[in-house]
């Protein structure tokens, strides 16, 4: 009988490596990818054509949508954003050719989980966030500042600008994400301002 219990007493230590062992496959297949900004394709302007006409109809949109016409207008902006690379900004009464990019935050080959649009004039200016958002299925998740950072690492060495009024959450993801309010005007809209973002962390650092 002693022997018996022995056996059952040295047998015990190996149940926790057996546990161990079942544990590690369920920890890898619970991680998952993080979130990349992605060029945007053809197929997901509707998506921002959709936020933007939500966008509209709480007043937080940056472009007049009341009608099909206007949206079309917008629709092929944005075509010419994603095959070109080009931004057609109203300037002195005229068209001016900025540079673009509308860019989409996905998991690989997954559903996009938000976008964002920029703009500038030229290599020597500032980006301007032109609009950004995050579906309705995924709000709430912090995934507003993931993708403004994701945003100004992608854009690294050139800062970033926009202006919206409080309200909402885009501006507390705004801040979350480094942005800086810098003023307001009359109509309650405020300027918000990224410095340069690099993507070694360490270079920010020890140049500060």
């Amino acid at each position: 009988m002693l022997a018996t219990l022995k056996r059952w007493m040295g047998a015990a230590p190996t149940q926790p490596a057996t546990k161990d062992a079942g544990e590690t496959p369920q920890d890898d297949s619970s991680r998952q990818e993080a979130p990349a900004l992605v060029p945007a394709g053809p197929d997901d302007i509707a998506l921002l054509l959709d936020a933007a006409e939500r966008a509209e109809r709480e007043g937080l949109s940056p472009w007049v949508l009341r009608d099909e016409a206007r949206l079309e207008t917008l629709r092929r902006s944005l075509e010419f954003v994603v095959h070109r690379g080009l931004w057609l900004q109203r300037e002195d009464g005229k068209v001016a050719h900025w540079q673009g990019r509308l860019l989409a935050l996905r998991h690989g080959d997954g559903p996009v989980l938000g976008m964002v649009l920029v703009c500038r004039r030229d290599d020597e200016a500032a980006w301007q966030l032109r609009f950004f958002f995050i579906a309705p299925e995924w709000q709430g998740r912090g995934h507003g500042a993931r993708l403004l950072m994701a945003a100004r690492r992608e854009l690294m060495g050139t800062p970033l600008q926009t202006r919206l009024p409080l309200v909402g959450a885009a501006p507390a993801s705004l801040e979350a994400a480094g942005f800086r309010r810098m003023h307001m005007d009359a109509g309650g809209v405020v300027s918000f301002e990224a410095p340069a973002q690099w993507n070694d962390q360490r270079e920010c650092t020890s140049g500060a």
